[in-house]
């Protein structure tokens, strides 16, 4: 059965909505019947996966939450490692979260393959099975393991994502991965995509797992089972479960969850176990085993729960012992539903009784051979229903009755037993009675209709009864079964004829007038819109949109008239009524002649078939139909009530019987049967019912009627057996009187010769009436004495003469029995005599005589007829009309050929007769009907008929055409010589092509229903393609890009960080190797063991400094591949930083080398001795003077470099995303300009194929037009015989006329037209596809958006972020410079003056924590969480537990009193009181500087005392030297060195997490984004682009079929026509 035609009806419902849902369930059912054909899975594969599931639902009992239930931990745990092995999540656990993730979108990809194999193969079903084999073996395997032991694992992955608790700090973290936080960054998209696939794979599993099974009693067959919404009770009992014990972890929950784990399971031990689905053994028993097994452990649990700590210890023992126990109890008692078998069918209230005590009949009945045990069960089983059963039909009761015996075709298979077909039957009456009693059960109707197919072998009513359970309001699974189900019974019925032992199949007989009236409204259908097609086609500016309409659907009626005609065909043997209805149809409508033709003989011949065989053949199937028959005929019930009663009969059978209807209806059949059968034919009719003998039936017989005077009627009879919708059987008898030549008479005799019976001629030789032989017995040998002397002769095959003698009666007793009407001279006859059998008992119980009169004047009489019949007979020849005499010998000897010679030589001779009057009537009567309906009923005669004008040219006499078609539209001007020129290329070119395609339609149609694609479909196919993947690669580029480039962007984040630290880094090196220089000038007031200490301290900072440098040197080398060139040119490449070496050599040095040279020396002077650590040092100069001055400019200009790096990378990004929008648009404007060209070319092509009517002439679619309204007029008003032209002697010249009228229309002038409405209403598509487009576009402008948005974040927070890096190298250079400055006036900074660089930074330190302040501000809606809650954290409140946490130097409780508690009260504190320490010894500075006068104890204010630490009277230096001593400078070198490098480390940290987070952010709605436009992707080319791509085909196909409506004689006259058949539909190569 076609798919479309299921669900025709569906799909003209309203709404989109109702349109998806069909083209839905059709894509599920079309795949779905795929997976069904072939070999399914192994039973031991089956068995092995049952038990897998088993052990996947039972690791369940032993998760996390409830293994310390079971209280023995060893064991527990045992048993737990063990089940996890049998799920995907446990094999991740001991990974990371991204193991996770990525087995869940292997799990994801796996399950998109299989919907796009599945749509694949829905999509191309109709292609070679070989094509497809392969993929449907791998869809097949894949489904199977989803509906099995991937289900399970599959949705623990799911929501192992979503698997989330609270932690000890409140945080919402991952259950097995804390380190991960739930529903934030990336884990909010793998939780919605966990979601999104837990319903979407729950739903498909459901979807499948209810209809994928073989509803079929097929016990070998491991996916056999009665329903399949098991499966849909196994997987919700599977997601509930996992969904509990995965996501609810409180532990005061766990009695609610036990309670429904333990509720669901008892459920499901009840659906599986109790009801036992599966109808194989071996499967059904691993079920039963499995669900028996999860029941046992669950109430195991539930007891472990409630009741251990009191009552039982060491209950796992008890689980462990007692699944073998359970296990092998289950496989070796066998469930015996007794209970089923006592319900009273009388008495049930519920459907569902009755259907599960069917269902397990079933079964027994499908295991009765195999199974002693079931043969006694159903032994009592039949037993019981006899004793219960009620009805008055119960078979069980009336089984042994004749017309039961005969009715039940069962009966006859030797395969089956008669306890097996007891059964059948009883279920089939159990079905039939509980249907009434239960109308809308669906459930028992589709078990009635799988009864009646499998096991009744009723095809027809089972088909029957499914179409009457379409009408119903069905569920999924149950459309499902019922669609596949018609449609293999409908498989069968095409390839299935009903000839089995010669009965009339009622319900054949009544689906066959069904369809033929269905045949009939076809053709008038098609006809009607055919008339209207040709009519629009006559309009000037015909209507493209109805015209198309208009051909669509003659193309689709046309298809299901020739699929119902296939079906016709296989269903009965009288069609010569359909033949005609069909033939002409396809001669006249179609206009397909050869067919036509063909078809039309058929008919013919079936004709004469039927009229030959209708002696032997009842054509009837209801007693109203009988009435139209010939031949007598009589209908004879055999039901109990009415036994041998005459149910019906016609007219005929009253005239040969002499009875009325009503004298004979419901009266016994033995009133007009002779009375000597009468005795023993209701024994004969018992026995013949009884033994089912059908040797006689649909055989022609002799028999005796008795008609209403009591004489004999000799006839044949052909006796047939008429099925009742009732399930009876009844009788069919029809007699065919003998026409005898020969003067004869018949006697019935008893077994004494007494004469019991006599046919009415006996009157006429002997004068003997029938009322004499009621008087007294009269023996035949009274009439004949010699009779018994020559009984021998007249028992043999030919009889023997017997002479009878006018005297014979006179001389006996029984003269009076003579009348005057004797013939009163001797006779002589050839007497035959028969014995009269009674079968029942094997003995003679008479015999009957035929008694033939010769005499000489009677031979001779009838030698002259048989001469004259025998040597000449007429016959008529159809084709040429004539009719020809022959003469022929014939051996007419039997009676029967005698008799049937003449039935068919007089219907002959008399249809001769009627042919040769009304042969002349006819032709006038034809001429005129066709003009009526073509003219209003005008009676127009064309006198130009058959006048021709002929001209002389070249020596020959040439036919000259009308003008009007000489006179083309392109050349009137032409000459005559040019046209005859034009007529012999047409004709040549004509006479090519006779025996090409063009010959016949059927090669034509060949040709186009064999065609390949369309080119213009192909060229849209691979336009679309060729756009799909384009645009799929430029979603991939630019998700690739983003994300390079974000991490990219992250990486030049980590570079600038870099770059800052080991300015600070470098910055500490040259601090402590100014600290020990002062150490060195004993500036600072230590013990000498102090002094040591601060040595080795500054020592081991120059150390770890010079470690620190070298591992941020190999970091920022690993992203050198995040630079910039300008940026590596710098660092690597340019050689500018002038290195002074000594006092005249200056080198210049990269950065990289100049870097290098400093941690050389610094490794030289961190093992000098203090001693050595003076300004005259050339090491100490070396560091002292490149790393103030030149390297220090060149860290400034790298700092640069690095946040240029940054904004460059980040306008690169920018720069990449503008690119692939430009590309995108221009490819989508492309792209749609492409598509919308090719689909324009595709409506061309369907608009090219109906411009191609525009070639033909006003006349030749008149002509058309009343061709089909003729043939419709025909139909309509009833007239068969018009159907053949009205006479079929007639037929050729008709079809000649046509042909001629057909040829002179085409000679006419063709009219310019032009189509209107020729936009294309269908066009929807195209908008479709724009809008796509747009949206597709839509994608690529939002991800421009977010780049462009990241771009200018990134911009914005670059300055806070720099300042944010650079604030710890910046506050230190500052403090070193102002050291420097005191240590030496005559040490440059920057290349400038000491003293007015630090004078000038304190006012820049200053801008410097006002900017910071002032982007901090502006910035604060961009920044993440995380770096505010630190940055507040530093700046606002109490920095000090951060700081102690960062480096376990610091002490809080100094902390919170450094500065005079400033400090404490956060960095916006802090950092001014470091300004204002640094302005505060510079206003000092000023004092002390070249004024040796100054006093210092007035200046110092007590924060220093003073030291001579020069030993010298330079109270000036002195003064300077002593400033470091001041508690500011103290301060200052703490802050510095302390809290600010952890501060702003940590403040520096937190921003790049921060920012990580941000980009995170961003990649997760770009990731999210992306998923969704790849789903919209997916979801408009598999189900929107494929979809479309197969009705566009499929239009484009059914249009180029429209070409066939033209009739193959026009095809031939038109150039256009060939031309475009030759070059755009046949095939190179094609065999026609």
């Amino acid at each position: 059965m076609n798919m479309n035609q299921t669900f025709s009806l569906s799909n003209k419902k309203s709404g989109y909505l109702s349109l998806f849902i069909s083209r839905a369930k059709q894509l599920i059912f079309t795949i779905t019947l795929q997976l069904l054909s072939g070999e399914q899975q192994p039973k031991i594969l089956n068995c092995f996966a049952i038990f897998i599931q088993y052990f996947q639902l039972t690791s369940l009992l032993f998760g996390d939450n409830f293994i310390r239930i079971w209280k023995n931990y060893h064991v527990s745990q045992e048993i737990h490692n063990f089940l996890q092995c049998f799920l995907f999540s446990p094999y991740t656990q001991t990974l990371d979260y991204s193991s996770l993730t990525i087995m869940q979108y292997v799990c994801v990809g796996t399950f998109v393959i299989m919907i796009m194999l599945a749509c694949y193969i829905g999509f191309n079903v109709k292609k070679r099975k070989e094509e497809n084999s392969w993929i449907l073996m791998i869809l097949k395997i894949i489904i199977n393991l989803f509906l099995s032991i991937l289900f399970l694992p599959f949705i623990d992955i799911f929501i192992s994502i979503i698997d989330c608790q609270n932690d000890s700090n409140g945080n919402y973290v991952h259950y097995y991965f804390p380190n991960q936080q739930c529903w934030k960054s990336a884990h909010i998209i793998h939780g919605i995509i966990a979601i999104i696939m837990i319903v979407f794979f729950y739903g498909f599993c459901i979807i499948f797992g209810v209809i994928y099974y073989e509803s079929k009693f097929i016990s070998e067959q491991a996916n056999s089972q009665q329903n399949g919404r098991i499966s849909g009770f196994l997987f919700t009992y599977q997601l509930i479960i996992i969904i509990l014990i995965r996501l609810i972890k409180d532990q005061k929950y766990q009695y609610l969850e036990i309670i429904i784990i333990l509720i669901g399971s008892l459920i499901l031990f009840k659906k599986f176990h109790i009801e036992q689905p599966f109808n194989s053994k071996i499967i059904q028993k691993c079920w039963s085993i499995s669900v028996a097994l999860n029941f046992w452990g669950i109430l195991l649990l539930s007891c472990a729960k409630f009741l251990e700590q009191q009552y039982f210890n060491g209950i796992i023992y008890t689980f462990l012992v007692g699944l073998p126990i359970l296990a092998v109890s289950i496989l070796r008692i066998e469930k015996q539903n007794f209970d089923l078998l006592l319900i009273n069918h009388t008495k049930v209230k519920q459907v569902e009784e009755i259907i599960i005590q069917t269902n397990y009949l079933v079964k027994l009945l499908n295991l009765l051979k195999s199974d002693d045990n079931t043969q006694i069960i159903i032994d009592a089983f039949l037993e019981i229903h006899k004793g219960t059963c009620v009805q008055n039909d119960c078979y069980l009761k009336i089984k042994n009755q004749a017309n039961i015996k005969l009715s039940n075709t069962l009966l006859r298979d030797q395969s089956l037993t008669e306890r097996e077909i007891d059964l059948i039957c009883v279920l089939g009456q159990i079905y039939n009675s509980q249907i009434k009693r239960f109308p809308e059960s669906i459930q028992l109707r589709i078990q009635y209709a799988y009864h009646l197919s499998d096991y009744m072998r009723q095809l027809q009513q089972a088909y029957n009864e499914l179409k009457q359970i379409e009408q119903m309001n069905q569920q999924f699974d149950e459309e499902f079964i019922i669609m596949r189900k018609r449609s293999q019974i409908q498989e069968q019925l095409d390839t299935f004829q009903n000839d089995n032992f010669g009965k009339v199949d009622t319900e054949t007989e009544i689906t066959f007038q069904y369809d033929y009236r269905q045949l009939q409204q076809y053709i008038e259908e098609t006809t009607l819109i055919q008339m209207d097609f040709w009519s629009q086609l006559q309009e000037d500016f015909p209507d493209f949109s109805k015209l198309y309409k208009n051909g669509q659907k003659i193309s689709q009626l046309i298809i299901q008239i020739e699929q119902l005609w296939f079906k016709l065909e296989k269903a009965s043997q009288n069609l010569s009524k359909a033949l005609r209805l069909y033939g002409t149809f396809i001669k006249e409508v179609i206009q397909d002649e050869e067919y036509g033709d063909e078809i039309l003989k058929k008919s013919i011949i079936n004709q004469q078939q039927y009229q030959q065989n209708k002696k032997q053949l009842v054509t009837f199937i209801c007693g109203e139909d009988i009435g139209f028959e010939q031949q007598a005929t009589v209908i004879v019930s055999t039901s109990v009530e009415k036994f041998a009663q005459v149910l019906n009969l016609n007219q005929s059978c009253c005239r040969l019987i002499g009875y009325t209807r009503q004298e004979i209806i419901n009266r016994k059949i033995n009133l007009f049967m002779p009375n000597l059968y009468t005795k023993f034919h209701d024994q004969y009719m018992q026995r013949f019912l009884i033994t089912s003998d059908i040797k006689n039936i649909n055989k022609e017989r002799f028999i005796f009627l008795k008609d209403k005077q009591n004489y004999l009627v000799p006839c044949f009879i052909v006796l047939r057996i008429l099925h009742t919708l009732e399930e009876n059987v009844n009788l069919a008898a029809q007699f065919m009187a003998i026409k005898s030549f020969k003067p004869n008479c018949y006697f019935i005799l008893d077994n004494e010769y007494v004469i019991d019976s006599m046919s009415a001629s006996v009157f006429s030789f002997f004068g003997i009436e029938n009322r004499h032989l009621t008087q007294k017995k009269a023996y035949f040998q009274q009439l004949f004495p010699d009779f018994l002397d020559e009984l021998e002769t007249f028992k043999s095959k030919f009889g023997g003469r017997l002479k009878y003698y006018p005297d014979n009666l006179k001389r006996t007793v029984h003269y009076s029995l003579s009348s005057i009407n004797a013939l009163e001279r001797e006779l002589e006859f050839n007497c035959i005599l028969r014995e009269i059998i009674n079968n029942s008992i094997n003995e003679i119980t008479g015999y009957y005589i035929k008694l033939e009169l010769i005499n000489e004047n009677q031979q001779q009489l009838q030698s002259i007829q048989r001469k004259v019949q025998s040597n000449l007979q007429f016959k008529y020849l159809i084709n040429e009309q004539i009719y020809l005499g022959d003469f022929i010998q014939e051996d007419n000897s039997k009676l029967s050929n005698s008799i049937q010679s003449n039935s068919v030589d007089h219907s002959f001779a008399e249809s001769q007769n009627n042919n040769i009057n009304n042969e002349h009537t006819h032709i006038e009567s034809s001429r005129r009907r066709s003009t009526r309906f073509g003219d209003r009923f005008q009676v127009i005669i064309d006198y130009a008929e058959n006048i021709r004008t002929l001209r002389l040219f070249d020596n020959k006499l040439l036919e000259v055409e009308d003008e009007e078609s000489q006179i083309s539209e392109d050349d009137d001007r032409e000459s005559v010589f040019q046209n005859q020129i034009e007529i012999k290329s047409n004709q040549s070119q004509l006479y090519e092509f006779d025996n090409n395609i063009f010959h016949s339609r059927k090669k034509l149609q060949k040709i186009i229903n064999a065609s390949n694609t369309p080119k213009a479909i192909i060229r849209v196919t691979w336009i679309a393609n060729i756009i799909a993947i384009i645009i799929l690669s430029l979603s991939i580029i630019d998700y690739y890009i983003s994300n390079s480039q974000s991490d990219q962007i992250y990486d030049t984040i980590l570079l600038v960080n870099y770059g800052n630290i080991r300015n600070s880094e470098l910055g500490i090196i040259l601090s402590s190797v100014l600290n020990l220089q002062l150490l060195n000038r004993n500036v600072f007031n230590f013990t000498k063991i102090q002094a040591t200490q601060y040595e080795q301290e500054q020592k081991q900072f120059i150390n770890d400094s010079i470690s620190i440098i070298n591992d941020i040197n190999q970091q920022i080398l690993l992203l050198v591949d995040s630079m910039t060139n300008s940026l590596f040119t710098f660092e690597y490449n340019l050689n500018e930083i002038k290195i002074k070496m000594n006092q005249e050599t200056v080198q210049l040095y990269n950065l990289n080398q100049a870097i290098q040279q400093i941690i050389s020396k610094s490794l030289i002077i961190r093992d000098k001795n203090i001693t050595q650590f003076n300004y005259q040092d050339l090491d100490i100069s070396f560091l002292n003077y490149n790393l103030l001055n030149e390297i220090q400019i060149s860290l400034k200009q790298s700092s640069n470099q690095f946040i240029d790096n940054l904004i460059k990378n980040a306008s690169k990004k920018y720069t990449a995303v503008l690119l692939l929008l430009i590309i995108s648009i221009s490819t989508i404007f492309i792209g749609i300009l492409l598509i919308v060209i090719a689909m324009l070319s595709v409506s061309k092509s369907q608009t090219e194929i109906l411009l191609l009517f525009l070639n033909l002439p006003d006349k030749t679619i008149r002509f058309l037009y009343r061709q089909s309204e003729n043939f419709l007029s025909n139909i309509q008003i009833g007239e068969d015989g018009d159907l053949t032209s009205e006479n079929d002697s007639n037929l050729d010249q008709e079809d000649k006329d046509d042909k001629i009228q057909l040829q002179n229309t085409l000679k006419t002038r063709k009219s310019k037209k032009k189509f209107k409405n020729n936009s294309g209403e269908d066009n929807y598509h195209i908008y479709a596809i724009i809008i796509t487009m747009i949206i597709i576009q839509f994608y690529f402008i939002l991800a421009f958006i977010f780049s462009k948005t990241q771009v200018n974040q990134i911009e914005s927070v670059c300055s806070e972020f720099n300042l944010t890096t650079r604030s710890e190298s910046y506050f230190r250079f500052s403090e070193i410079s102002q050291k420097s400055l005191f240590y030496s006036r005559n040490m440059t900074i920057l290349n400038s003056d000491p003293y007015n660089y630090v004078m000038q930074n304190i006012d820049e330190l200053f801008n410097h924590d006002s900017n910071f302040q002032e982007y901090h501000s502006l910035n604060i809606d961009l920044l993440d969480s995380t770096y505010i809650d630190a940055y507040n954290s530093l700046f606002v409140y109490n920095p000090c537990d951060i700081l102690n946490e960062q480096d376990q130097q610091i002490d809080v409780e100094i902390c919170n009193q450094f500065m005079d508690k400033a400090f404490s009260q956060g960095l916006n504190v802090g950092i001014p009181r470091f300004i204002e320490n640094q302005r505060y010894l510079m206003t000092i500075y000023n004092q002390f500087y070249d004024n040796p006068q100054a006093n210092f104890t007035l200046l110092a204010r007590g924060f220093s005392s003073f030291r001579n630490i020069t030993k010298t009277s330079d109270n000036s230096t002195n003064f300077i030297l002593n400033l470091n001593n001041f508690v500011h400078a103290k301060e200052n070198r703490e802050v510095q060195h302390l809290y600010f490098k952890s501060a702003f480390r940590y403040l520096t940290n937190q921003f790049i997490i921060g920012f990580k987070n941000d980009l995170n952010n961003l990649k997760l709605q770009r990731m999210a984004i992306f998923i969704v436009f790849l789903v919209f992707l997916f979801v408009i080319y598999f189900l929107f682009w494929l979809p479309l791509n197969l009705t566009l085909t499929k239009n484009m196909l059914d249009a180029r079929t429209m070409i066939l409506m033209i009739p193959l004689r026009i095809i031939q006259r038109i150039k256009q026509l060939k031309d475009y058949i030759r070059y755009n539909i046949q095939e190179v190569g094609l065999d026609i």
